[in-house]
């Protein structure tokens, strides 16, 4: 793929060539599309994959096809001098047959000097943390027109302060991006304050089909590099916040544990319905349909992999960018396996969705390891719904209505002193896909039609 398909101006494909950059890699061509959404992106990159072709390019298009120019369009904070001063070479050879110009601040020049090319507004600053905050500071700057504000090689940053002293300054709309090659909790507590419902963009390894199955003779161990998260799920809304959590975190790949075939099989129904791309899997599985249906999501055909009462011991999958356990493994064993499938670097999130019936499994595990699962808060979109401002989670009583009771269910009766609170609702059965065990088998043939007709 060449550039010309990102209908690129003239000017910028000319310094494209001039820099010798013919076509964009895989991660370039995806982080230019994710820029395009306009939402706040965490990026898992290394400076060797050159980032800046991705997430740079299409704003110096935009800004080479405006003829009056007035004020600074993106700020880049770089992690050190060096750094800094080779983003802002690039972008001055990309942007020169647009006249696009670009101010480079940090600490080995003079600040005088700086100070007088921030007041007259260049169109991109690529500077340090440190003194560009300084200078902002000391001046009471203030920007309004930027579009965009990026850190780039954000694991490398030490001045956090600095950056959100920077990026206070940015005054109206801005999409925020970080750069990294690798998570920490500092970097977690930084995109917290800065970022906004960031989307992580990555590329995931490809793993074939026919791979080998992963041994299982070495001890499975979780590495502090993995970012672990859990929430607390209300009753009666596991679907919406898993669907509320793969809305707000997009990712390349997403292996979905459940405890029981017939939770990922509906699962899957439910995805086709909100139009995402997955596949279910279990044990019981023909050969060749399972291999088919793996080899999909392998080959980035499909998003997301629904594992129904399988370990992930007998997964042939090496790596994957997220790992959620819609119900928590009832053994910490299986939960560090299933760690091991996620990949090195920003890409490992393993999530669990815990219900009441899962709290006994996830104490379990979080005593058991040395760096136990985060909490992290239900979905703004979940909390809406609890709350009453979206749309209602259970349906409205009808006044002074008899409805008979189903075959198969109890009515219970009625408890006095006002509305029933969320925790004293109904325990949810295994088919309402509340996570959990598989269940109890149902009896059948003619004692169990009995039973049920004087329930």
């Amino acid at each position: 793929m060449s550039f010309n398909q990102f209908r690129l101006s003239s000017d910028i494909l000319k310094g494209l060539k001039d820099v010798k950059i013919d076509s964009p890699s895989p991660l370039q061509k995806k982080i230019f599309k994710a820029v395009q959404e306009k939402k706040d992106l965490v990026v898992n990159t290394t400076t060797e994959e050159k980032p800046e072709t991705g997430y740079l390019i299409s704003l110096l298009n935009e800004i080479s096809k405006i003829e009056r120019r007035q004020g600074t369009r993106a700020i880049v904070l770089a992690a050190n001098r060096d750094r800094a001063k080779i983003l802002d070479e690039w972008i001055w050879a990309i942007g020169y047959h647009a006249s696009i110009e670009s101010a480079c601040i940090t600490e080995d020049g003079n600040a005088n000097e700086q100070l007088n090319a921030l007041s007259a507004g260049p169109v991109v600053i690529v500077a340090t943390p440190g003194r560009l905050a300084e200078l902002l500071e000391k001046n009471r700057m203030i920007f309004r027109e930027v579009q965009q504000l990026i850190v780039d090689q954000a694991e490398l940053i030490s001045d956090w302060a600095a950056v959100e002293t920077i990026s206070t300054r940015v005054i109206g709309k801005c999409q925020r991006i970080f750069t990294a090659a690798k998570d920490s909790r500092e970097l977690r507590d930084a995109e917290d304050k800065i970022l906004q419902d960031p989307e992580l963009v990555t590329l995931a390894k490809k793993i074939q089909p026919e791979s080998v199955v992963k041994k299982t003779s070495q001890k499975p161990v979780i590495t502090k590099d993995l970012t672990q998260y859990y929430i607390n799920v209300p009753p009666r809304s596991k679907i919406t916040t898993l669907m509320a959590h793969l809305e707000n975190h997009g990712s390349d790949s997403v292996v979905i544990f459940t405890a029981s075939r017939k939770t990922a099989d509906r699962l899957y129904k439910i995805f086709r319905k909100n139009n995402r791309r997955a596949v279910s899997l279990h044990d019981n599985l023909d050969k060749e349909v399972f291999n088919e249906r793996f080899a999909r999501f392998t080959s980035g055909d499909v998003q997301h992999l629904l594992v129904g009462e399988m370990s992930a011991a007998n997964l042939p999958l090496e790596h994957t960018t997220q790992v959620i356990n819609y119900d928590v493994p009832e053994e910490v064993s299986e939960y560090k396996l299933r760690a091991e499938l996620v990949g090195d670097g920003k890409a490992s999130r393993i999530i669990s969705l815990v219900s009441k019936q899962d709290r006994n499994d996830i104490n379990t595990i979080c005593n058991s390891l040395g760096y136990a699962p985060e909490e992290v808060p239900l979905p703004k979109t979940v909390k809406e719904k609890l709350s009453g401002t979206g749309a209602p989670l259970q349906p409205k009583k009808s006044k002074k209505t008899s409805v008979k009771s189903k075959p198969g269910r109890q009515s219970k009766p009625k408890k006095k002193g006002g509305p029933k609170k969320l925790d004293e609702l109904p325990r949810p059965t295994f088919d309402q896909l509340e996570g959990g065990r598989a269940g109890k088998p149902q009896k059948k043939g003619l004692f169990g039609f009995i039973k049920k007709l004087f329930e």
